[in-house]
């Protein structure tokens, strides 16, 4: 069986977003950056303590390769602080709404004696 026009070209565009995305990765790879703590600090604009307080919780994505100095890799702190935001503002989002249910179908605050 000779291979179809279509399972040629869906094979062959197949290939180019494996390479897109392999690009993708190496171009990331390359922005990327190691951060000490204090650097991080600053990147992010947190207290020193607040960072503690994500590593030690594992919160935040970081790397001790000693055991004792933090480090962290700046494409995954991009990475985590865009997935939270996100997550934050779904949430915020849902509050809201069930605030407003709350609201509606209290109906005790109008009654007047």
């Amino acid at each position: 069986m000779r291979p179809t026009k279509k399972t040629t070209a869906k094979k062959s565009s197949e290939k180019v977003l494996e390479k897109l995305s392999s690009l993708e990765n190496l171009l990331k790879k390359k922005d990327d950056k190691p951060f000490n703590f204090k650097e991080a600090c600053a990147y992010l604009g947190f207290a020193p303590s607040y960072l503690y307080k994500l590593t030690y919780r594992k919160i935040i994505p970081h790397y001790k390769p000693s055991g004792k100095m933090l480090f962290f890799s700046k494409a995954e702190l991009d990475e985590w602080i865009f997935k939270n935001r996100d997550q934050k503002s779904e949430d915020r989002n849902q509050n809201e709404d069930e605030e407003d249910e709350e609201d509606a179908s209290d109906h005790s605050k109008y009654d007047y004696e």
